[in-house]
């Protein structure tokens, strides 16, 4: 009886600390809310952007800043990603791609999934455990698919 009141009782001190879920390990969801800018990479060679611009700049708006284009050769981009210096990268991307153990790669962007993984289609990507922003963004491409 003893542990099931104890339990009872802990409960809402361990719910308190789920309030924020999900986080950004590397705080860039708050990066852009505290500098009013989400800083974007489209490679090049990605003349069909625009609907993945469209719903990052809807995210960027939901809190309260601007998207920031950033000039980087492409290779270096993912680089960049990964070192937190961009918020996202756009561009065309496989589902095998090898970055995919690297960075996080959305579903393809206004289009089904290709039967070939090999085969690039538009893509966001972005740091490997900016959750918020991930989720976020990857509830936005599946509601474009609908």
């Amino acid at each position: 009886m003893m542990p099931r009141l104890l339990c009872l009782l802990l409960l809402p001190l361990a719910l308190s600390g789920c309030d924020a879920l999900p986080r950004d390990a590397s705080g860039t969801t708050e990066r852009i809310e505290r500098s009013g800018q989400m800083r974007v990479v489209v490679l090049p060679g990605t003349p069909d952007a625009a609907p993945a611009l469209a719903l990052l700049r809807s995210y960027a708006a939901r809190h309260d800043a601007h998207l920031t284009m950033v000039a980087v050769h492409g290779e270096h981009a993912p680089h960049w990603l990964e070192d937190g210096k961009v918020d996202a990268v756009v561009g065309h991307f496989a589902k095998a791609s090898p970055w995919m153990t690297d960075i996080s790669l959305s579903k393809p962007v206004a289009r089904a999934e290709p039967d070939d993984s090999k085969r690039p289609v538009l893509r966001i990507a972005r740091q490997n455990g900016e959750n918020a922003l991930i989720l976020a963004t990857d509830r936005a491409v599946a509601e474009m698919a609908k």
